[in-house]
């Protein structure tokens, strides 16, 4: 089966100028899930951040997820929560997975190692994520979801941000994240999400 994809916006993008290259890239190909990292913003730009770029994404049908508090998911009219960490954000991921589920969707990572990622995967969360999300993915990260996507059934989101058309591989996990090289891409990012889509579809 291929791989979806799950988008990772920058971590800092301008509002105004962001909004038109995401609703041409979510145009361009399907995508399965948006996670909005909040960067250095405040709450109250955070959350006016999500009110502008959740709309677009919904509209493609892609589910929209963001970090902050439980609370946020349902005010905000989002799908879910993508709550950061791993060993330490064990007491958050519960605490979301009993105010959100089973409605709405509830992530967790990245994993820092195979326990930690057991350890999540128990909470009955949707997905399991694995590398970084910004930066070069670590090879033992992907061996990580690798093996994750191989025994367990809690699907995994292997998070890539370089890969690109020429580069991306799912590894066998039912997401690939990426961001980065789409955003700075030189073609613009709706054309590097399309080959990132082609790629996809060989594995």
């Amino acid at each position: 089966m291929t791989a979806q994809i799950f988008l990772i916006a920058p971590a800092d993008a301008d509002l105004a100028t962001f909004a038109p290259i995401l609703e041409g890239a979510l145009a361009s190909v399907p995508v399965s899930a948006l996670f909005l990292p909040r960067g250095s913003r405040g709450e109250n730009a955070y959350k006016d951040f999500v009110k502008v770029m959740a709309p677009i994404a919904q509209a493609e049908g892609c589910a929209v997820l963001i970090e902050g508090e439980p609370g946020w998911v349902r005010t905000l009219g989002v799908d879910g929560l993508h709550v950061l960490g791993s060993g330490k954000a064990l007491p958050t991921a519960k605490a979301a997975v009993s105010a959100l589920k089973p409605q709405l969707i509830v992530g967790a990572g990245p994993a820092a190692s195979r326990h930690d990622a057991m350890t999540l995967g128990e909470l009955d969360i949707d997905y399991v994520f694995f590398g970084p999300l910004e930066g070069d993915l670590p090879a033992e990260a992907r061996d990580m979801a690798t093996w994750w996507s191989e025994t367990m059934e809690v699907p995994a989101v292997l998070s890539d941000p370089q890969a690109d058309g020429e580069t991306a591989d799912p590894s066998g996990c039912e997401f690939l994240a990426v961001g980065e090289s789409v955003w700075k891409a030189p073609q613009g990012a709706a054309i590097a999400l399309s080959q990132i889509a082609q790629r996809l579809e060989s594995f």
